[in-house]
C-alpha cells in the first residue's frame, strides 16, 4: 500500500543527528506553503511512497541539505537553478538526469530550452519545480482609455509610451528594492537586441564593455530621460502601501516587467486579471530576431549518495510525465513543464499558449544564468546606474572587473 507522509522541520532539525525517515523517496523543500500541493501531486505516483519534508526556514533548509549531501541525503530536494547549483554539480553530489530529459525531449513533451537552466558541460542535473516567464504586465483600463493596442514592434511600444506620458502617467515602473530587481531591465534590453550576445556575456565569452552592453544602457537611459520609466525608488509591491504594484493598480504606472509568479499579487492589489490587466511579451528592438522570452526555473535534484536514489530517479521520471505536470499546473497555476499537459487558466494560460505556438526562444534569467559571485555584485553596480544613469560608463567598467576577477580563476 502506498504511503505518503509530511513532516514540518524548522531549526530544531539541525540538532537531530539521529533523525531518520522511512519512505521510499524523501523530498526536502523550503516552500512550506506548497506542502499540500506536493502531497496531492506525488499521490498520483503508484510506484513510490514519499516522505515530504517542508522547512520553515530557508537558512536551516540550506544548511541541512548541504550537510546531508555527503552523508545521508534525501533522494530529492529543491534548490536554486543555474550557477546557484553549480557547486553541488562540481562536487559530484547530484545525479545527472540527462537520460530522463532525453526521453521526454525525444517524445516532444518538454522543451530543450528549459533544460538549459540546469545544464553544465552538456549534462542536465535537475527538473523544474517552478517555471515562470517574464512578460510585461499592462493596465488594460489605461490602454482602453487612450485607444492603445498591444505593441507588435519596438516602434509601436515606444509610441504607446509617448501617449501614456502625455496623459500624465508613468509608462513603465521599475524598482531596485532589495537589490536583485536591478537585473530585470538589464537582461531585457540585451535580449531585445542580441540574445546570443546575452548568453555569451553571462557565460564569460563576451565583455560588459562591449558595444552591445553600452547600447542597452543607452536605451535604458533614454527611457528614463524621457520620463518613460520612474526612478526605481518605489517598493516592489509584495505588501500593501506605496509601491510599483500599487501604482500599477491605480493606473498611475501602466507597465511592469515581472515574472508570472507575481500575478496573484497584482490581482490582490485590486485590479482584475483579464478584464483590467494583461500580459504581452516585449517586441524585439532588432526586428529580424525571432521572438524570445526570459524564464526562470526552480530545480528538483537527486542526491547522488541517497540510499533511495533508484526510487528517486523513478520519481523524477513520474514528475516529468504529463499526469504529474497537469496536476501541478492545476494546483499552482504554473506553466506546465510537460507540453502535453493542459495550460493554466487566465492570462498565464494565454501567454504560455502564445510562447509554445509561436516558437519563442526561452532564455534563462540573469540571476541564475551567470555565476553567483558576479551576479550578487553586479546588481549593486546596475543599481548605481538606475540611481544615476550618467554613470553607465563607470558601471560597465566595474562590471567587467567583476567578470574578469571571476573568469580568470574559474
Amino acid at each position: 500500500m502506498k504511503k505518503l507522509t509530511s513532516i514540518l522541520i524548522g531549526l530544531a532539525f539541525l540538532f537531530s543527528a539521529n533523525f531518520s525517515l522511512a519512505g521510499d523517496v524523501q523530498l526536502y523543500h523550503d516552500k512550506a506553503g506548497w506542502q499540500d500541493w506536493w502531497i496531492e501531486t506525488f499521490d498520483l505516483d503508484s510506484n513510490n511512497s514519499y516522505e515530504i519534508t517542508p522547512f520553515a526556514d530557508t537558512s536551516s533548509f540550506q544548511a541541512t541539505v548541504r550537510q546531508s549531501l555527503r552523508a545521508d541525503p534525501p533522494g530529492l530536494f529543491t534548490w536554486w537553478a543555474g550557477y546557484r547549483m553549480k557547486d553541488m554539480v562540481d562536487a559530484g553530489l547530484v545525479e545527472d538526469l540527462s537520460p530522463i530529459w532525453d526521453k521526454y525531449i525525444a517524445a516532444g513533451e518538454v522543451s530543450p530550452d528549459l533544460a538549459k537552466a540546469f545544464q553544465f558541460d552538456g549534462k542536465t542535473y535537475a527538473v523544474p519545480s517552478l517555471i515562470a516567464f517574464w512578460p510585461m504586465y499592462y493596465n488594460k483600463l489605461v490602454y482602453a482609455e487612450l485607444g492603445l493596442s498591444e505593441p507588435k514592434t519596438w516602434e509601436e511600444l515606444e509610441s504607446n509610451f509617448e501617449k501614456i506620458k502625455a496623459s500624465g502617467r508613468t509608462p513603465v515602473g521599475q524598482t531596485i528594492e532589495g537589490r536583485w530587481p536591478a537585473f530585470i531591465w538589464f537582461e531585457e534590453f540585451l535580449i531585445r537586441s542580441d540574445p546570443d550576445f546575452y548568453e555569451d556575456l553571462v557565460e564569460g565569452r563576451a565583455k560588459y564593455t562591449d558595444p552591445q552592453v553600452e547600447e542597452a544602457f543607452l536605451t535604458w537611459k533614454s527611457w528614463m530621460d524621457k520620463g518613460w520609466m520612474d526612478d526605481g525608488s518605489a517598493a516592489f509591491g509584495f505588501t500593501t502601501g506605496d509601491s510599483m504594484n500599487n501604482s500599477f493598480s491605480k493606473g498611475e504606472v501602466v507597465h511592469m516587467l515581472v515574472g508570472t509568479w507575481f500575478a496573484s499579487t497584482v490581482t490582490g492589489g485590486g485590479i482584475k486579471e483579464g478584464d483590467e490587466w494583461g500580459y504581452f511579451v516585449l517586441p524585439n528592438k532588432n526586428a529580424s530576431l525571432p521572438p524570445s522570452v526570459i524564464f526562470e526555473a526552480g530545480p528538483i535534484m537527486v542526491a547522488k549518495n541517497a540510499k533511495d536514489k533508484d526510487a528517486a530517479l523513478d520519481a523524477i521520471d513520474f514528475w516529468m510525465s504529463e499526469a504529474a505536470s497537469a496536476k501541478w499546473t492545476e494546483l499552482m497555476f504554473f506553466p506546465p513543464h510537460n507540453l502535453n499537459a493542459g495550460l493554466p487558466g487566465g492570462e498565464v494560460g494565454e501567454l504560455v499558449k502564445e510562447i509554445n505556438e509561436g516558437g519563442y526562444r526561452q532564455i534563462n534569467r540573469y540571476w541564475e544564468a551567470t555565476p553567483t559571485e558576479i551576479c550578487e555584485a553586479a546588481v549593486d553596480e546596475i543599481s548605481k546606474f538606475v540611481l544615476d544613469p550618467t554613470s553607465y560608463k563607470d558601471v560597465m567598467e566595474n562590471l567587467q572587473t567583476l567578470a574578469d576577477n571571476y573568469w580568470s580563476n574559474n
